[in-house]
C-alpha cells in the first residue's frame, strides 16, 4: 500500500471480495515527511485491517539507486522501476507473505494475469493509458501463481469513482505519481547530488560525429542519453545522441537517419517459455512504455542473451533500457538492452 489511489482501491476491492487483507508499505525512499506512509496507515485503520511498515531504505539505496547512478556513469540509460520490480519489490512482498502465512499478494497495477496451457501470462490492462504490463516482464511463473491484480479490468476513472462512492473522497483525488519514486524530474541534479565528488566523475569532453570529428564540447557523458535531441550544440542541422563512449568521455552525434537499427541484443532476460518463439516474425517488441510496437523475431543465444531482429528499423535503441515482447496482448518476456 503506497498510500495512493490504486493500491488503496485494490485493498478495498479485495475486502469486498471476501479476502482477509493485510496491508504493507515499503519504505524505499524518503526525503522530508513520509506522507505516503501516513496515508496508507490512515486507510488501513479505516478499513480495520492490519498494516505493516517495512524499512527497506538501505537495500533500496544500494540495489536501485546504486544501479541508477552506476548506469549513467557507464554510459547507459538505466530503468530503475523494472529493476526494482525484478530484484526487490516482489521478492520482499512474497517473503513477507510467507512470514505472515498469506497465500496471495496484490498490488494496484493496471494489468491482468491469464492462464493458458498451464502457463501464466501478464496481459495488458483494460486502460491503455495506465497499462503497466511493460514493467512486469521479470515476474516468474512461481510468482505469478500467487499474484492478484484487482484493477486490471478497470479504467483509472472507474477506480477514482469507486473510491469516492465508498466514502474515500481523499483517496479518489490523489495525484498519480510520475517517474521513479526517488527521481521524478530531471535526473541530472539528482545524479550529481549522489556523488561525493561529482566534478571528478562528470567533466567536459568532446561531441564527435560518426567519423570521430570533433563538433564541440559537452558537459560530461553521464548527462546525456541515447536519442536525446535537445540541450546539445547548435549546428545547421538536427542531430541526436547516437552513442555514448564512456571510456573516452565522448558523445557521438548523428542525424536521425543514422539512429535506426534492425537488430539489437538483450541480456538478463526472462521468458514465459522459450518454445513460444520461432523463426517467424510473429512477436511484438516494445522498447518504450508508450505505444511503440514493432514486429520482430527472437533468436535465443548462449550466455543469457537474445538477439532481437526487427521487421522494420527502429530508432534510438538505448543500452540499459528494456525490451518487452508481446503477442495478442500477452507478455512473453523481456530483458535489458545490451
Amino acid at each position: 500500500m503506497s498510500g495512493g489511489t490504486d493500491s488503496s482501491v485494490a485493498a478495498i476491492l479485495l475486502m469486498e471480495q471476501g479476502y482477509e487483507v493485510v496491508g504493507i508499505t515499503f519504505r524505499f525512499w524518503e526525503e522530508g515527511e513520509n506522507k505516503h506512509l501516513e496515508d496508507a496507515q490512515r486507510l488501513a485503520k479505516q478499513l480495520g485491517i492490519e498494516h505493516i511498515e517495512y524499512d527497506a531504505l538501505d537495500i533500496f539505496r544500494k540495489k536501485i539507486v546504486g544501479y541508477f547512478v552506476d548506469g549513467y556513469l557507464t554510459g547507459r540509460t538505466p530503468f530503475p522501476c523494472t529493476k526494482c520490480n525484478n530484484e526487490l519489490k516482489w521478492k520482499l512482498i512474497l517473503q513477507e507473505a510467507d512470514r505472515l502465512g498469506c497465500e496471495k499478494v496484490a498490488m494496484g497495477h493496471y494489468t491482468r494475469i491469464v492462464q493458458e496451457s498451464g502457463r501464466y501470462f501478464i496481459t495488458e490492462g483494460f486502460d491503455p493509458d495506465k497499462d503497466q504490463s511493460f514493467f512486469l516482464w521479470g515476474l516468474t511463473q512461481q510468482q505469478l501463481a500467487r499474484i492478484i491484480f484487482p484493477l486490471g479490468e478497470f479504467h483509472k476513472t472507474d477506480v477514482r469513482k469507486m473510491a469516492a462512492d465508498r466514502g474515500f473522497k481523499y483517496v479518489s483525488e490523489k495525484k498519480d505519481s510520475l517517474g521513479a519514486c526517488f527521481c521524478s524530474g530531471d535526473y541530472r541534479p539528482f545524479l550529481k547530488k549522489q556523488l561525493a565528488e561529482p566534478d571528478k566523475l562528470i567533466y567536459s569532453g568532446n561531441f564527435i560525429d560518426e567519423e570521430g570529428k570533433t563538433l564541440g564540447r559537452h558537459q560530461g557523458f553521464p548527462l546525456y542519453t541515447v536519442g536525446q535531441r535537445r540541450g546539445l550544440i547548435h549546428l545547421n542541422r538536427k542531430v541526436f545522441v547516437k552513442e555514448i563512449l564512456s571510456e573516452t568521455n565522448e558523445v557521438v552525434l548523428a542525424p536521425l537517419s543514422a539512429m535506426y537499427k534492425t537488430e539489437f541484443f538483450v541480456k538478463d532476460y526472462n521468458l514465459v517459455d522459450e518454445n513460444l518463439f520461432s523463426a517467424e516474425f510473429d512477436t511484438i517488441c516494445r522498447i518504450r512504455y508508450r505505444k511503440q510496437n514493432t514486429l520482430c523475431r527472437i533468436v535465443i543465444l548462449n550466455g543469457n542473451q537474445l538477439k532481437v531482429e526487427l521487421a522494420e528499423p527502429l530508432e534510438s535503441i538505448a543500452p540499459g533500457q528494456t525490451a518487452v515482447f508481446y503477442r495478442d496482448g500477452k507478455v512473453l518476456g523481456g530483458g535489458f538492452i545490451e
